[in-house]
């Protein structure tokens, strides 16, 4: 299930599981969160009616679906119902977590979807909720679920639901392409692209926000740089005759500083000390000037591949430069 829905959250859990308390249970200030039961189902009818609209943008909620829910659980699906202590809107139901495709042994991960339910989403019950659901998710069996890792896949558009893992912690880790068949903002069911948020269970609790922590990689090509003009495109887009060094960082995702565009090479490796990401240098470099170039770009000298220019090199070359590139970072 896609994490959609959810509102946005203002705070986390200050209660959580405790070794005397039932299976899959917890408590924080605020709401109660524990598995599903039939006295849950017509709270649960009467939540998703309210909320339906609202949830129709990225999901396909179903009031009549709990008795369902409740009959798939398992040691491989689990859902967690989140309850107001202090109820209110005729039903006290704040949402549902439901952790799926677990996997144990040497993975123990899963995934994590949600829905938040009216008159509650965006009040910070919810957030309170999921904090308590991860505390059952990564707690030891047999009060938790003892994994290890959990993602929350969720639509580019969705980003009230991105604000909350985030400010749970959850780091930004992918993009999968057409992942689920589900609603979209143009309210059509099709094949839609999502992010992909993470949380391991050594960085729970998290801090809010927290960084995002992205790899940085780099590699250098030496020689001359890519002649500048040209007729046609080749298959990456450019100019024909395009460099090793521009395809290399086509196939990476990467920036490329290129002494065709700045030819002073101390301005390429500035530009690449400013990236988040690295980058891929085109310059004509080399010995100290090169070493120390990369090091005060932050990289290790020794650990960044070298490489010999050249143009209008094979695909699978490339993506052999490539794989090794990403390789020197692991």
């Amino acid at each position: 299930m896609s994490a959609e829905g959810g509102g946005h959250a203002t705070g986390g859990a200050t209660g959580g599981a405790t070794g005397g308390a039932a299976p899959f249970t917890a408590e924080g200030e605020r709401v109660r969160v524990r598995p599903p039961t039939g006295a849950d189902v017509p709270a649960y009818a009467a939540a998703v009616t309210l909320s339906e609209r609202r949830l129709s943008a990225f999901a396909m909620p179903d009031p009549n679906n709990l008795p369902v829910v409740i009959r798939s659980q398992s040691p491989t699906y689990r859902t967690f119902m989140v309850h107001a202590l202090d109820p209110e809107g005729g039903h006290g139901l704040v949402g549902r977590v439901n952790v799926a495709n677990v996997v144990g042994g040497a993975f123990r991960s899963a995934t994590v979807g949600y829905d938040a339910y009216d008159p509650y989403a965006g009040r910070g019950l919810f957030a309170e909720g999921l904090a308590l659901t991860l505390d059952l998710v990564f707690d030891d069996a047999p009060h938790g679920m003892g994994l290890h890792r959990v993602e929350a896949n969720i639509q580019p558009a969705n980003h009230r639901s991105a604000g909350l893992v985030r400010s749970l912690g959850f780091v930004h880790e992918g993009f999968s392409r057409a992942f689920l068949h589900l609603p979209g903002p143009d309210g059509r069911r099709d094949w839609r692209d999502h992010e992909r948020f993470t949380m391991l269970a050594t960085d729970w609790p998290a801090v809010p926000y927290r960084a995002q922590g992205h790899r940085r990689i780099a590699c250098v090509v030496t020689g001359s740089a890519a002649p500048r003009g040209g007729g046609g495109y080749d298959e990456y887009g450019g100019r024909a005759g395009t460099s090793l060094a521009a395809a290399v960082a086509a196939e990476l995702g990467l920036p490329l500083f290129s002494s065709a565009t700045v030819e002073q090479p101390a301005v390429l490796f500035e530009l690449l000390r400013a990236s988040c990401v690295g980058g891929v240098v085109e310059c004509r470099a080399a010995g100290p000037e090169l070493r120390m170039g990369l090091a005060r770009a932050g990289f290790d000298p020794s650990a960044v591949p070298v490489l010999d220019a050249a143009f209008d090199v094979t695909k699978p070359e490339v993506v052999r430069h490539a794989l090794a590139v990403r390789a020197a970072f692991a």
